[in-house]
């Protein structure tokens, strides 16, 4: 296991070595502008993306039967093509569109003609001008025949048997066979409409359109009522054909009928001629009919896609909300269809999504900028503050998007809870309170602004939750900037919830809903829902302490045990620096609180500030208590040097034990750039004449100087606490001239000029110093031996052991020798 340990550390070393060889991060990076435009951009399209509703660029792909991941609700109405309703509509349509049967007029004329023509050009063959042929020889006649045949039946369009041809040619095709089988063809004609077509059963039932070929005229037929018509119909479909009669003047007669018309006519127009002549001209007659009404299908379902396409399908509304399927479900076809109809609008509205997203977008940076241009002044470490707003807001409005979720899901489980009254228990304010306790008030007061206005968005702008977001967050983070215990999170909560309770009340009384069931259901959402945000930031609280350099009040507090570890070191090792920095601590609070500074950071940090004495507390005057002083065998810059690096190593112990960078911060600074005097004199005093000049910086602490009021008033307690001990007899007006003189020399010497007291302020703190310091320095009425006698046990008992008199400390450092306090 240490051999993985240490390989693990040398792999991480040469990769530390190696980034901070190669600089990866270009210039321009490393701008502070840069770097805050960087963030503010990330964060707005972030919260772009979070506010945006239900943007979509690349959906799933179902098919019916797959099954699904996730849950798929409507986040919109939108309507769904009922297919089978659409289908049924469309059949419905399609009852009403007639077949189309082309009628052709002249179709007797043209096979009467045809026929003519033929007899006529095999009339010529055997009755030529030019060459008498002799059609009785026989070679002569057989020449004839295989020719003129072919030609004929060409002409006519149909093929002769022998014993036709044999009888036309007996006949020596006779103009008057022609002309009577034309009659023949002429009289079929005239009964009526030739056709070879089945009418099925939709055409028998709804009729048929004849659509005159050579004027384009149609007419409606109604096959079985208006027109009486003798036609044949399918039946059942199976090609069993029956005969139907109807009663109208019109005939439409099957193709297969007319070898039974042939033959009736045939009595009237060839009754005299012989019965080869019948026979053969019915036959001519019935192989030249053809039909002249005629199914044009390529027509008629050009017609019933065009009714189709203008049937309007059939929709049904799925509502926003509604669940369109389950996780786990197996698609059906209304399943698909409904995600069809949900994807294929969120496709065209995909553009549209786009331009709120930009829309968003663009308002997010607006408002961040006017958040910083207002907040600006308020800021201390701009980075710093930056990220944890960015970060504060990005939580709220997770947290809120998670309320949405969660009300919608009670909503689902408990019906009889609107969903808009769950909303009333999401935690607005949490990021208001963050803000507040790890900020200030100011900030947060803009930031409940902010974000009240985003958090809009997720409810397509209705001003209600404006309004309630708004008045619980500015409430709530004027409240809990004054907290100083873990229970005040549930006393914020418990006034967050009474503020929510207002404000439903409020709302209600503006909807003109007071006395509604659904206020009363807010009212039990709003109250426990400041609660649950007071519950909230005490659990995030820690986490954000540890992830951002906040000292908070709650860490404070925790600090300031003086049964820490830390404390307990220094009672035991430096007990004089232990009660130096428990009587600082004592004035700077005070002070603190006189001139309106954080008295609590001021205490704390006076607590900590000479913990870096730990390191060697023999050479610190105050834990002197063997009387040998350390000093006396090293040289005065040597001496200045361990003194010095009191303020370093308390840094290192701070970082150690982690205390935070403001209290840090204080530690570095409560000497500011002094000079440690004591030992600076002495070094003058002991100088060697052959040595020109003496450095001042050797004596000098490295600073910097206080950058705020309570490190100021940190510095000021150190001195005149330690300056105070020197008084031979602290009379108070002795004591209020120490004091006075003392912050007027730090004054003087510029040590206060970096940071925001003033002379008003110093003022202030001379006063509280100085009562203060009487009070430690009380005098005390001498006890009669006897009771001292009597009461001495039980002193000693409670610790309360008078002072030693402040004759006894006639031989320490002047007061100027802040590094020997």
């Amino acid at each position: 296991m240490n051999f993985i340990v240490i390989i693990t550390n040398n792999i991480l070393n040469i990769f530390k070595r190696t980034a901070n060889r190669i600089n990866i991060v270009p210039e321009f990076a490393r701008n502070t502008v840069f770097q805050r435009w960087g963030i503010g951009i990330c964060l707005s399209f972030i919260l772009s993306l979070l506010l945006t509703p239900h943007i979509h660029f690349i959906h799933p792909h179902y098919k019916v039967g797959s099954i699904v991941s996730k849950d798929i609700k409507a986040d919109r109405d939108f309507l769904v093509e009922d297919r089978v309703s659409t289908d049924q509509k469309r059949m419905e349509t399609l009852k009403g569109t007639m077949s189309l049967y082309d009628y052709d007029s002249d179709t007797a004329s043209q096979l009467t003609a045809n026929l003519n023509n033929a007899f006529s050009l095999i009339g010529k063959a055997y009755h030529g001008k030019d060459k008498l042929i002799d059609v009785t020889s026989q070679v002569g006649g057989q020449e004839l025949s295989r020719q003129t045949r072919k030609d004929f039946e060409k002409a006519l369009g149909i093929t002769l048997t022998d014993d036709e041809f044999n009888i036309l040619r007996k006949y020596m095709f006779s103009p008057e066979v022609a002309s009577k089988t034309s009659k023949l063809i002429t009289a079929v004609y005239d009964t009526g409409l030739i056709t070879d077509a089945t009418f099925p059963r939709y055409d028998i039932d709804r009729g048929i359109i004849i659509r005159d070929v050579r004027t384009q005229n149609e007419i409606s037929v109604l096959l079985e009522e208006v027109p009486f018509l003798h036609i044949r119909k399918e039946k059942g479909g199976e090609g069993l054909l029956e005969t139907w009669e109807g009663r109208g003047p019109a005939k439409i007669w099957h193709l297969e009928d007319v070898e039974t018309i042939l033959r009736k006519r045939a009595k009237t127009i060839l009754g005299r001629d012989q019965e080869e002549i019948k026979k053969v001209a019915v036959s001519l007659a019935k192989r030249l009919i053809q039909p002249n009404l005629t199914f044009n299908r390529d027509a008629t379902e050009k017609r019933k896609q065009i009714t189709m396409a203008g049937v309007k399908p059939v929709y049904f509304q799925v509502q926003k909300n509604e669940m369109i399927v389950r996780e786990g479900e197996k698609i059906s076809r209304t399943d698909l269809d409904k995600l069809e109809a949900f994807y294929k609008i969120e496709g065209e509205r995909r553009l549209s999504s786009l331009s709120i997203f930009l829309g968003i977008f663009l308002t997010i940076i607006f408002l961040t900028i006017i958040f910083f241009h207002l907040a600006r002044n308020w800021l201390k470490k701009i980075k710093v503050d930056i990220l944890f707003l960015s970060a504060t807001a990005l939580l709220q409005v997770l947290l809120v998007r998670a309320g949405i979720f969660i009300s919608e899901a009670i909503n689902r489980a408990f019906p009889f809870l609107p969903t808009e009254a769950c909303f009333f228990v999401i935690p607005f304010a949490v990021g208001a309170m963050l803000v507040g306790i790890f900020m200030n008030r100011n900030i947060a007061f803009i930031f409940s602004v902010f974000l009240s206005f985003l958090i809009t968005f997720l409810f397509d702008g209705k001003m209600t939750m404006f309004l309630f977001s708004f008045f619980g967050s500015v409430a709530v983070s004027y409240h809990v900037v004054a907290y100083r215990q873990r229970s005040a999170f549930f006393r914020t909560g418990l006034f967050l919830g009474a503020i929510n309770g207002m404000t439903i009340v409020f709302l209600s009384l503006l909807s003109g809903s007071i006395a509604s069931m659904d206020t009363i259901i807010k009212l039990f959402m709003g109250i426990p829902g400041g609660i649950v945000a007071g519950i909230i930031v005490a659990g995030i609280t820690p986490l954000f302490e540890a992830l951002f350099p906040y000292t908070t009040d709650i860490k404070l507090l925790e600090l300031a045990n003086l049964n820490r570890p830390v404390f307990q070191r220094m009672i035991m090792e430096a007990p004089g620096t232990y009660h130096h920095s428990i009587i600082v601590a004592s004035m700077v609070e005070a002070a603190a609180d006189a001139i309106g500074a954080n008295s609590l950071m001021a205490k704390v940090s006076a607590f900590y500030h000479d913990i870096g004495k730990m390191k060697k507390p023999q050479y610190f005057i105050e834990n002197q208590q063997s009387g040998e002083n350390k000093h006396d065998k090293l040289s005065p810059k040597m001496s200045s040097l361990v003194i010095i690096s009191h303020v370093k190593d308390g840094c290192e112990l701070a970082n150690k034990i982690k205390l935070g960078p403001e209290i840090i911060n204080i530690i570095k600074q409560h000497h500011g750039t002094s000079l440690v005097n004591y030992f600076y004199d002495k070094a003058k005093k002991d100088r060697d004449p052959s040595i020109r000049s003496l450095s001042e910086s050797d004596f000098q602490y490295p600073g910097p100087k206080p950058q705020t009021k309570e490190a100021g008033l940190v510095l000021l307690g150190d001195v005149v606490e330690a300056s105070s001990r020197t008084l031979s007899n602290p009379a108070p007006s002795r004591i209020n001239h120490l004091v006075r003189e003392r912050i007027e020399r730090i004054f003087m010497d510029g040590q206060l000029d970096e940071c925001e007291l003033t002379l008003r302020d110093l003022n202030k703190i001379a006063e509280t110093f100085a009562r203060i310091l009487n009070g430690i320095f009380h005098h005390r009425i001498d006890y009669p031996d006897s009771i001292i006698r009597d009461n001495g046990s039980r002193k000693l008992n409670n610790g309360n052991i008078d002072r030693k008199s402040a004759e006894k400390n006639k031989d320490r450092p002047p007061a100027g020798a802040a590094g020997t306090k």
